[in-house]
Parts: C-alpha cells; sequence; structure tokens
C-alpha cells in the first residue's frame, strides 16, 4: 500500500522548477555600541564595548519533521543556495528521498506568505507539503563579519580586569586576545586601541561607566 502511494505521489509531483545557484541573500549589520555618553552597569562577562560588522544570511528552519509519501523533510536548518522572482531555493541536506522517489535537487519556498514546502527533483518537478517552518537569519560563514569587544573581568583592590577579543565570522581570533589590569587610583579613565572608557564605579560583580570613544 506504502509502495502504491509513493507511486501516486510521484505521479503527482507537478509544475516545472529551475533551480537557481546565485547564493544566499546577504545582509550586513553594523555594531557600535554602546552610545556616547551614556551611563552604563554592566557585570562581570558582559560586553562593554563593542563594534564591527555582522554579515547575516537566510536559512529556513524547519520545525518539526515533514513525513511526506514521497520525501521526508527532516527538522533541520537549511541554508539558502539561490533564489529568483518566485521562490527561494535552499540546500536539500537533510530531506530523506522514498524509494521510488526522483532525486532531490534543491528545497523551494515561494515569497509569498502561507506558501507550501516543496522538495524540487533535479528534473524539475516537485512535491510540495505544509508544515511548521520559517525563513530566519543567522551569521554568514562566507561573508566577512568583525567585532573588537572590551568585557569586564572583575576588580580586585584598586584594580579593574579588562579583556580585550576580536572575532572574525563568531570565532575568536586567540593572537588578539589579550587581558589588561588597570589601577583606577591612578585615573578612572582607561583605554584600549583607541576605545576609553570613564569608570563611574566598580566592585568584582558589576561597572558602570560611560563610552567616552569607541574603537577606531
Amino acid at each position: 500500500m506504502k509502495i502504491l502511494l509513493s507511486i501516486l505521489s510521484i505521479l503527482f509531483i507537478s509544475g516545472c522548477t529551475t533551480v537557481k545557484y546565485n547564493g544566499a541573500d546577504t545582509f550586513i549589520q553594523e555594531v557600535n555600541y554602546p552610545e556616547l555618553g551614556q551611563s552604563i552597569t554592566a557585570y562581570v562577562g558582559d560586553h562593554l564595548v563593542q563594534k564591527g560588522t555582522i554579515t547575516e544570511e537566510n536559512i529556513l528552519v524547519v520545525h518539526n519533521t515533514i513525513d511526506g509519501v514521497a520525501y521526508d523533510i527532516t527538522a533541520n536548518k537549511y541554508p539558502q543556495i539561490g533564489f529568483d522572482e518566485k521562490n527561494d531555493f535552499y540546500s536539500p541536506i537533510g530531506v530523506i528521498q522514498g524509494v521510488l522517489s526522483d532525486p532531490v535537487q534543491a528545497l523551494a519556498l515561494e515569497k509569498k506568505d502561507g506558501a507550501e514546502l516543496c522538495v524540487v527533483t533535479i528534473f524539475g518537478g516537485k512535491a510540495c507539503y505544509e508544515g511548521k517552518y520559517e525563513r530566519k537569519k543567522q551569521l554568514s560563514e562566507r561573508g566577512n563579519s568583525f567585532q573588537q569587544t572590551l568585557i569586564y573581568s572583575g576588580r580586585v583592590g584598586n584594580k579593574i580586569n579588562i579583556g580585550y577579543r576580536e572575532f572574525s565570522n563568531s570565532t575568536a581570533r586567540p593572537a588578539f586576545n589579550n587581558d589588561v589590569e588597570y589601577d583606577l587610583s591612578t585615573s578612572n579613565i582607561i583605554g584600549y586601541k583607541g576605545a576609553l572608557i570613564e569608570v563611574i564605579k566598580a566592585d568584582n560583580s558589576s561597572i558602570t561607566y560611560k563610552l567616552i570613544k569607541n574603537f577606531p
């Protein structure tokens, strides 16, 4: 019976879709935190200063496995691989094809609201299903993301500890990381790599400060 249903399902796969392999839509977000002159309280481990660029790309998140007759679309994150005027196309890795089903080329989702999610075969046919899925954005491994940040590490006596970190595509760059100690009895203005902070008060669990200047 299941084989018969599979055959019928494949026969009813309709339409002819050409998959466009032209990459994902990318979105560039500038990070510049916090605002100058604003009094802020942060805690140990918090980021005091951040500056950089984040590049994001579209993904399709399937929340629950879609159990189709011809194809199963497993709960997963599917990166975008292309788009045209009508559809967004996503990687097929994670789709399980039935024994008698045609090989999978991509997933396709029309840009209109409420569209069904379709499996596109190597022959351009498609099988469409309803389910729980949504478009989201995630950090792009192919994009040029870079951030500089200062992190509060606590106070001992008159000295506070600040960590400097650089991140490229969400991965820390160990060679560019550093931990610095500042003596507040000398000055309540501290700086690193051009970023300047006025320390209003600090203890071993939190710091209240104002940003005078962010990283160049």
